[in-house]
């Protein structure tokens, strides 16, 4: 994960103003001051990971996991924008896991000669309600028909229960002030600054399901990924509201289960990473310097990129043995798996998927000849004067550069 200082060294250089959440590492998979006796105590996010399946009933169910590098405090609060009433419920860790080592990318290096010459595994970290009323969100979905169930000063309210280690509650307001109002008068944890990204969503027709982590044992600890499912048929994650409390680059891993391939739609765009390019680095994530090439492609797509890093059929899905994750790979034909690394600068717009069957399938395997790239350099460098390398998308690039440099120091 990027630090923190070399980003605001960066947007120090380029002049720019942007919202910087207190702390910048906050909570949640949307928003959330996790509350406490002390005060809030912030959950750091260390990414989102979230698995949508389009199912034959004509509904979509979304399986969303905020994964962070603490215990989560009793209290901490998880705001989602939803369309109609959905029904809510909680998941299982281990579906992540498995169904994430499954389809994660893998990369293998060779020499000149083909011999093999090493070998990782990599891939996203790894949640997701949003656009606007015509239908993409969280759910693309109808208005429910159904009243609520109680009004409350202003408010209406369907559905409060206990679901799992959570308090639930669907909720919708006439504006932002009065929906963060009703949280906070039922102890649900949501910052100042949220009201103005919570009037967007309610002027774009959104309901909100709230969930407080409410564990019966009173404890804190881990927080239990959640299930909604809604009436709709394109998945969307709101990415606008997890930037009010948001890492500044946020890791997303996206998996679509459903009759055929799934693309990105609207301003976001299918991105490749050069992965010739990429060669071994033992104190990454991935061994690799497979993140850098994701940035730079991210960054060529103005910041609005995902990479697929796998395409086929559910069958390819091996080594399953938890039940959810062999349900989704048995009930349906096709799985698309998306990853991206999001600046905080750029969660500006709600990304939305749909599926389609012109695409073609995406290997995650990919063998690489570092040699190569090595002999291509020393070439290059040979038959052309010494000089700066370009910058192809203005000093976002030189951030990048930098960025390169301060991982391989380390």
């Amino acid at each position: 994960m990027i630090r923190k200082s070399i980003w605001v060294g960066l947007l120090m250089a380029i002049g720019t103003v942007a919202l910087w959440p207190e702390p910048a590492a906050a909570c949640g998979g949307f928003m959330c001051d996790g509350g406490g006796v002390a005060g809030p105590t912030p959950v750091v996010q260390a990414g989102e990971r979230v698995l949508f399946e389009k199912r034959q009933d004509g509904t979509i169910r979304a399986y969303v996991q905020i994964r962070y590098q603490q215990g989560a405090s009793v209290g901490f609060s998880w705001l989602v924008p939803v369309m109609g009433v959905p029904e809510l419920g909680v998941a299982d860790e281990a579906t992540f896991d498995q169904l994430d080592a499954a389809s994660a990318p893998q990369f293998r290096f060779v020499n000149s000669s083909g011999s093999f010459s090493g070998s990782s595994g990599g891939g996203g970290g790894g949640g997701g309600g949003c656009g606007a009323a015509d239908g993409g969100d969280f759910a693309t979905a109808e208005r429910g028909a159904s009243e609520p169930d109680t009004m409350d000063d202003g408010v209406q309210v369907w559905n409060e229960s206990r679901v799992g280690d959570y308090t639930t509650a669907i909720i919708a307001g006439d504006d932002g002030d009065a929906v963060r109002e009703w949280l906070i008068a039922h102890d649900y944890d949501i910052p100042d600054r949220a009201s103005e990204i919570i009037d967007h969503y309610v002027y774009t027709g959104h309901r909100f399901a709230a969930f407080r982590y409410d564990p019966l044992d009173g404890v804190g600890g881990s927080l239990p990924p959640i299930t909604i499912t809604y009436t709709g048929t394109k998945p969307c994650v709101p990415i606008k509201i997890t930037a009010i409390a948001s890492v500044p680059v946020l890791d997303v891993m996206v998996m679509t289960f459903g009759e055929g391939r799934a693309i990105p739609d609207g301003e976001y765009l299918e991105v490749v990473p050069d992965y010739a390019n990429i060669v071994p680095a033992f104190s990454t994530a991935t061994q690799t310097t497979y993140y850098d090439e994701v940035d730079t492609a991210v960054m060529a797509a103005g910041g609005h990129g995902w990479v697929v890093e796998h395409a086929s059929s559910t069958h390819m899905l091996e080594g399953l043995t938890d039940p959810e994750a062999v349900s989704l790979a048995s009930n349906n034909r096709y799985v698309t798996r998306f990853y991206t690394r999001i600046p905080q600068e750029f969660m500006d717009v709600d990304p939305e998927f749909v599926f389609t069957p012109e695409h073609a399938d995406v290997n995650r395997l990919h063998v690489i000849d570092p040699s190569a790239l090595t002999a291509s350099a020393e070439t290059a460098s040979s038959s052309a004067p010494l000089r700066f390398a370009g910058v192809p998308f203005g000093l976002a690039g030189l951030g990048l550069l930098v960025r390169r440099i301060r991982r391989r120091q380390r």
